[in-house]
């Protein structure tokens, strides 16, 4: 029973050395990969409209998500607005991102996104 034991240690002890050497693999080829695409990212997620902004009606017509681009957002700015004393006509911004969620998008949709940029600590 005793030499039972003995070798099961040995094995838990031999499969431990083995997931850390696979954990620290894992960690690299992330890190590589991370690399390689870049090492930052930037998300944009624009919120949902609160209740009192729908009841005012200030809408979101000036936030455009272009179906076919997922990570393109455009702002427009009406006629009426303008900066300081000069007006302009219309005026219109393009702003790329990794990824644009418009105000419909879930949380899972953002996690599922995201997920394999998140490393999660093992316990020491």
């Amino acid at each position: 029973l005793r030499a039972q034991a003995a070798a099961q240690e040995q094995r838990l002890e031999q499969q431990e050395q083995r997931l850390h050497g696979l954990e620290m693999e894992r960690r690299r080829l992330h890190n590589l990969i991370q690399e390689l695409k870049g090492n930052i990212r930037v998300f944009c997620r624009v919120r949902p409209m609160l209740p009192e902004e729908e009841e005012r009606k200030k809408g979101l017509a000036h936030l455009h998500f272009p179906p076919e681009d997922n990570k393109v957002l455009v702002l427009s700015r009406p006629e009426e607005s303008h900066v300081g004393r000069e007006r302009r006509g219309d005026v219109c911004y393009d702003f790329s991102f990794d990824r644009v969620f418009p105000p419909a998008a879930s949380q899972q949709e953002i996690f599922e996104e995201i997920a394999l940029l998140v490393q999660v600590r093992g316990e020491p």
